[in-house]
């Protein structure tokens, strides 16, 4: 991941390195997820711009569907990251760190908030609701 946390933070705050490892392990495991988001969000956007059929709108809203999913998790992981990381810091004594909402948890908001919208309108042109007939 290329990120390292050096020695004497972790035994100022009193953390084994073996939890360290851990930790950074799961982090890394959590940043490879967003990419994948990212391609699922790319394929639905392209599948839904082509709906000619009633099969092909069913398929790029199953895949929306997936997306809106995947991304709302991701939020869900990225806003208790931030909310345990300053709960955390506020308690170290002698440590002047801030931890606060960077750009990542607000694009993932609003990434959320579009796809849970694109199901809605993926989910009325596949019931051939909003004007479009068979």
């Amino acid at each position: 991941m290329g990120y390292k946390v050096p020695e004497h933070i972790t035994d100022i705050i009193g953390i084994p390195r073996e939890v360290v490892q851990v930790i950074q392990q799961v982090l890394l495991g959590v940043l490879v997820l967003h990419p994948i988001a990212a391609g699922f969000a790319a394929v639905s956007f392209i599948t839904s711009l082509f709906l000619a059929s009633h099969a092909f709108s069913i398929f790029s809203l199953v895949l929306t569907i997936i997306t809106a999913i995947l991304s709302t998790i991701l939020f869900a992981i990225d806003l208790a990251l931030v909310i345990v990381a300053r709960s955390r810091v506020r308690t170290l004594q002698g440590i002047h760190l801030d931890v606060s909402f960077g750009n990542g948890v607000w694009l993932i908001l609003v990434s959320v908030i579009l796809a849970w919208t694109a199901v809605i309108t993926l989910s009325a042109r596949a019931c051939f609701c909003m004007g479009v007939r068979q």
